[in-house]
């Protein structure tokens, strides 16, 4: 037996949005995230693509933020009687990256029609089930699909621990044996952005933090970043961000 206790569809915050609840919830939480976010997830950053989908266990430590523009998402509140991993094979606490693959966002308003008007928890059962079902059906599926799935994960974490490297293309691709190209079309498959758009997301996270709560001036931020060029640094800085590295900071 399923229960909806809360629930929301395409809920929008600004990006200086940021949820902390380090106890979690008595019950589940489920996130179909349709922007880019950041997630601390087992003390580790994990950043999340648009079209997204999560599900933290009961108690779990939930964190997560906006990622240089609006955040949304469809969510749910919900408690079960069921053992999901054993029923629909769901893996807690662990990011799907679901792109265009399921209309996710269909299950969600069909949830809301089941909570908001006719209250049918049975029937929101049997869509919550064929949902969880379908996502981490295909979450294994393209995991299994992807070559060199792991080491890419790896090489993700590894980019945002530490995004000042030198992280070129030929030195990503050296890492896991595999030509420029090849690792182009893998990492994008697996994660829904290139590695070179990655790599630069981790630096201007990186010199958000800078600019937050030191007081380097923006050439050191743009040095500690593993930017050579100041100009280059200010101009990516302002693609992502909207404003310039000093203006951003003033904002803050």
């Amino acid at each position: 037996m399923f229960y909806i206790n809360k629930m929301g569809c395409s809920c929008t915050h600004d990006k200086s949005f940021i949820f902390d609840r380090p106890k979690g919830y008595e019950g589940y939480l489920m996130l179909f995230v349709k922007s880019k976010a950041e997630f601390l997830i087992n003390e580790t950053t994990h950043h999340f693509e648009p079209n997204t989908f999560i599900i933290y266990d009961r108690c779990s430590p939930n964190h997560y933020k906006a990622c240089g523009e609006d955040y949304v998402n469809d969510w749910i509140q919900f408690e079960t009687t069921e053992n999901l991993e054993a029923a629909v094979g769901v893996r807690f606490d662990e990011p799907v990256y679901i792109g265009d693959s399921i209309d996710v966002s269909q299950y969600f308003h069909l949830l809301s029609d089941c909570f908001y008007r006719t209250g049918n928890m049975k029937a929101a059962g049997y869509i919550i089930k064929a949902m969880l079902g379908e996502v981490f059906f295909e979450g294994s599926k393209k995991e299994q699909s992807i070559a060199h799935h792991r080491e890419l994960i790896d090489l993700r974490r590894r980019i945002y621990s530490s995004p000042e490297n030198d992280w070129s293309i030929g030195s990503m691709a050296s890492l896991l044996n595999i030509s420029e190209p090849y690792l182009h079309l893998l990492y994008k498959k697996a994660f829904g952005v290139t590695c070179t758009r990655d790599v630069i997301n981790s630096r201007i996270e990186l010199a958000q933090r800078y600019l937050s709560y030191s007081g380097m001036t923006v050439e050191e931020v743009a040095f500690a970043c593993g930017y050579k060029n100041v100009v280059h640094f200010s101009r990516q800085f302002k693609q992502i961000s909207g404003e310039s590295p000093s203006e951003w900071r003033k904002a803050q």
